[in-house]
């Protein structure tokens, strides 16, 4: 049976359409019969504002991994486990954990010649609808520049959006009036996402401006840690509410206080493929409804993702992986694809996507958080 023989990392910067640059991290698993699995440590510009050291990390997955059957997915997923615990959010090594998941999948997928898909039991549909984010506004001179990318984005085919608010209620409800006004039933709002920024009294405050507006759920209402103050939001408002569940645990404690109607499940705050299936598993379960969330991937991770969304038992909402069409650079040599609104769900072996070195090392460069820090642009 083949073994790890070498686990490599590359630090990645992609500049985006709107907002700082995102760093990411390709990782690179190669096995003793020469088979190559791709993964993505995706947008580690996140609080806390501290980068980990990237040899050293390569340095220490090559102690744990190399030597070890390159089809043991479990063995690996209890070591990454082990050795990188914790949960988003705020920390990184649920990211650490989810780049080699996406890279162990795509090694042992290729080994066998099939897709990740027939590898986690067959896809059940072959397309993600995808909802488009609007990012908060910061004042509203800044609502044009936002109408503007809606227009461009609608003209691609997304009609589907999702609109992070609170920061100025003034500028929310500008927008909003502009754009349903402009699109009426035509673009839809799926979610109000208020990245648990919000007190309940100050949360209240913005749901009462922009609940006429007609958007489909609320999103991280209050402090996503405060599981009680979630409910009690959820129970106050006529919206189906959804939070992003970084743990098995977590859901748990969702699911026992009833505190959302919606599970939002991303490959980085579950920890990697299993981790996201096993949430899946609780939500089917409980029966709550699911969606796909996102930090923002590249193409490898965001391949990922639209294969969990191929064989996951439900997917009730527009979901939220549109890195690829944010970033201004890529790593592979063709990109995910998206088509009318939705994510078309790769095909071929592994993932269905060839990273690309030479796009690789155009935009290599050394993780730091200190353009975040200068911009007090680290994301929660």
């Amino acid at each position: 049976m083949p073994k790890i023989k070498s686990v490599q990392l590359y630090p990645v910067t992609t500049p985006r359409l709107y907002g700082e640059p995102s760093q990411h991290v390709v990782v690179r698993i190669e096995a003793s019969d020469g088979t190559v699995g791709w993964g993505e440590i995706s947008d580690v510009s996140h609080l806390p504002a501290m980068q980990f050291d990237a040899a050293d990390l390569a340095r220490c997955l090559e102690a744990l991994l190399c030597g070890r059957s390159a089809m043991d997915l479990n063995g690996a997923e209890d070591l990454m486990k082990a050795n990188y615990p914790g949960t988003r959010f705020h920390g990184k090594a649920c990211l650490v954990r989810a780049g080699v998941s996406i890279a162990m999948h795509d090694l042992k997928a290729r080994m066998l010649g099939v897709s990740v898909a027939e590898l986690l039991g067959g896809a059940r549909r072959q397309r993600v609808p995808i909802c488009y984010p609007i990012f908060r506004l910061k004042s509203r001179t800044q609502v044009a520049d936002r109408c503007r990318l809606v227009d461009e984005q609608f003209a691609q085919g997304f009609h589907a959006f999702r609109f992070y608010f609170g920061h100025d209620s003034d500028a929310d409800v500008e927008m909003l009036e502009k754009i349903c006004g402009k699109y009426g039933d035509a673009l839809r709002l799926t979610s109000l996402d208020g990245s648990g920024l919000f007190t309940i009294p100050a949360f209240m405050r913005a749901y009462k401006r922009l609940r006429a507006f007609p958007f489909e759920s609320i999103e991280s209402p209050v402090d996503r840690d405060d599981v009680d103050s979630i409910a009690e939001a959820r129970r106050m408002i006529d919206h189906p509410v959804s939070e992003h569940v970084r743990s098995e645990e977590y859901a748990i404690r969702l699911i026992r206080t009833r505190a959302v109607d919606i599970f939002n499940i991303s490959i980085t705050v579950a920890g990697g493929i299993q981790g996201m299936l096993r949430l899946f598993a609780l939500a089917d379960a409980a029966n709550l409804e699911c969606l796909i969330g996102t930090t923002q991937e590249l193409s490898v991770a965001t391949a990922a993702q639209a294969i969990v969304g191929a064989v996951a038992p439900r997917l009730d909402y527009a979901s939220d992986p549109v890195g690829p069409r944010l970033y201004q650079a890529e790593v592979t040599t063709q990109g995910v694809v998206y088509e009318g609104g939705d994510l078309l769900v790769p095909q071929g072996e592994g993932l269905g996507v060839e990273v690309d070195l030479e796009k690789v090392k155009a935009i290599a460069t050394p993780l730091s958080s200190v353009n975040d820090v200068k911009t007090q642009f680290s994301r929660g």
